[in-house]
């Protein structure tokens, strides 16, 4: 179970960091912790069987129109595509980082 609750931990620490970077290089006006709060509570959305996905990406696309300057449509939307272009990256990077080691 604990291996289960640190799993999720970094995985929200890790979406935070993307959605902050995202944030970032859209211009977008927020804070660390917004996007803290933003990935866990979608993180915990997504654990809805079969809709969670989309359940996650609506509550975070609203979260971030409400916690942020970003209007719904474009901002939230191009923050989220450059924040999870962010992720794959970052993915990337450290599984290189690791493997290296």
């Amino acid at each position: 179970m604990l291996d289960i609750v640190i799993g999720f931990l970094a995985g929200t620490v890790f979406s935070a960091v993307c959605l902050w970077a995202g944030m970032k290089l859209t211009k977008v006006d927020g804070t660390f912790l917004g996007m803290l709060l933003i990935a866990a509570i979608s993180s915990l959305a997504g654990l809805i069987p079969f809709v969670g996905w989309l359940v996650s990406l609506i509550v975070m696309f609203v979260l971030i129109s409400k916690w942020t300057d970003a209007e719904f449509w474009p901002d939230a939307v191009l923050m989220v595509i450059v924040a999870d272009l962010v992720g794959v990256f970052g993915g990337v990077f450290l599984m290189r980082l690791l493997a290296s080691a």
